[in-house]
């Protein structure tokens, strides 16, 4: 009888975890990853690939680190508040905001873009209204992240990554970020 219920409940388990794919990845972004966001500038990088998902689950994100960003000032995942006028960051853009204060100079943020999005030839994590790639990314999908985001995603896709910031040729340092998906 014991041995019974001990196969019953490992094959319970066994379809439990089959059940829930999870995964984990751990990245880098760089100060200068904006994915051209913003006012685009010739040092401007790509975004940066956080993991691509089956979906629909949850992706949670972890950010620690800093990055320096104009004339030697330094923000964590969460940024810092900034009036610049005559300049638009990447989240700003993503809202219609042409320019002011900012309180997210130097965060982290994403963006998840659908697999079939991803999967058109010629696609490249970009803005895609600066004709820089032909397909990219459109800005109102752009998210704060900061230090801790949890996402819930509806289709299979890849989160990308970058720093609110415009500019960055004089950027430096880096978020390390930790991502795990969970599938339901």
């Amino acid at each position: 009888m014991k041995t019974g219920r001990l196969s019953r409940t490992v094959l319970i388990l066994i379809i439990t975890a089959a059940a829930t794919t999870a995964s984990a990845k751990h990245v880098y972004v760089g100060g200068k990853a904006t994915g051209c966001f913003g006012n685009a500038d010739t040092a401007c990088k790509t975004l940066v690939t956080g993991i691509a998902v089956s979906g629909p689950g949850t992706i949670t994100i972890s950010a620690s680190g800093r990055v320096k960003w104009g004339g030697g000032a330094y923000s964590g995942p969460n940024g810092r508040s900034a009036c610049i006028p005559d300049y638009q960051k990447p989240l700003q853009e993503a809202q219609g905001i042409a320019h002011g204060c900012v309180k997210n100079v130097g965060a982290l943020f994403g963006v998840f873009v659908a697999q079939s999005w991803v999967q058109q030839e010629g696609f490249q994590p970009f803005d895609a209204t600066k004709n820089l790639v032909q397909v990219g990314i459109k800005p109102g999908g752009l998210i704060l992240v900061g230090r801790n985001k949890k996402l819930q995603v509806k289709e299979a896709g890849t989160l990308f990554l970058g720093i609110n910031d415009d500019g960055v040729q004089d950027n430096g340092g880096r978020f390390s970020v930790n991502i795990t998906f969970s599938a339901y």
